[in-house]
């Protein structure tokens, strides 16, 4: 009897014992599988903010001048002597040279450098009738003297409408340059407008006499 009652505490011990062992082998599995998951969610939520997230993907040089800036990947049209970056009936960014022209600040350069825009946008949304400014700075980035502006952008002839825009004006290598950022879609979407504004942020931040 005490041999029976002995083989069965033992029996009892060995399979607490393997069940001990059973569970314990598989809480790494369940942690594993939390990390994973854990790891995708994270994954995917860089994902979408570097998607979000507006990339320069090129550099535009001004011809024979020392003057380069980083550019997005839209559309590249050339008109006279502003490159154009466009997304059709929706966004562009413009970078114009007054190559003819001389500016004393980097206000001025906004002047002219807009001025000798104008005729170089009459095949878009009916051309520029004019500009509204209503917050601008001067300030100083990466060593060049800059004009920072923001408001509107007048387009059309017989409908008329504005248009969100942004940019910043500077003299560099003698010349007055203008970056001008536009959204031209006539909803003017927050979306639209907040890419365009981001746009010419980063734009600016790269304005730069070395390639």
């Amino acid at each position: 009897m005490k041999k029976t009652l002995t083989i069965l505490i033992a029996l009892t011990m060995l399979l607490s014992v393997s069940a001990c062992g059973n569970s314990e082998s598989q809480k790494p599995t369940d942690s594993a599988i939390s990390s994973s998951q854990v790891s995708q969610t994270e994954g995917s939520s860089e994902t979408v903010a570097q998607t979000s997230n507006t990339k320069l993907s090129g550099t535009y040089k001004v011809p024979l001048k020392n003057i380069y800036v980083d550019v997005p990947n839209y559309q590249e049209i050339e008109q006279a002597f502003t490159e154009l970056f466009i997304i059709h009936d929706s966004r562009y960014v413009s970078f114009t040279e007054a190559k003819y022209s001389e500016a004393s600040s980097p206000k001025e350069a906004h002047k002219v450098a807009f001025k000798e825009m104008i005729p170089n946008m009459q095949n878009y949304e009916g051309g520029i009738n004019g500009i509204t400014i209503t917050k601008d700075e001067e300030t100083t980035i990466n060593g060049i003297d800059m004009y920072l502006f923001e408001g509107t952008i007048n387009y059309g002839t017989d409908t008329k409408f504005d248009g969100y825009a942004k940019g910043c004006a500077f003299v560099l290598d003698g010349v007055p340059c203008e970056i001008v950022g536009s959204v031209i879609d006539k909803s003017q979407s927050q979306e639209l407008i907040d890419e365009i504004s981001e746009i010419v942020d980063e734009m600016t931040q790269t304005v730069r006499s070395e390639e």
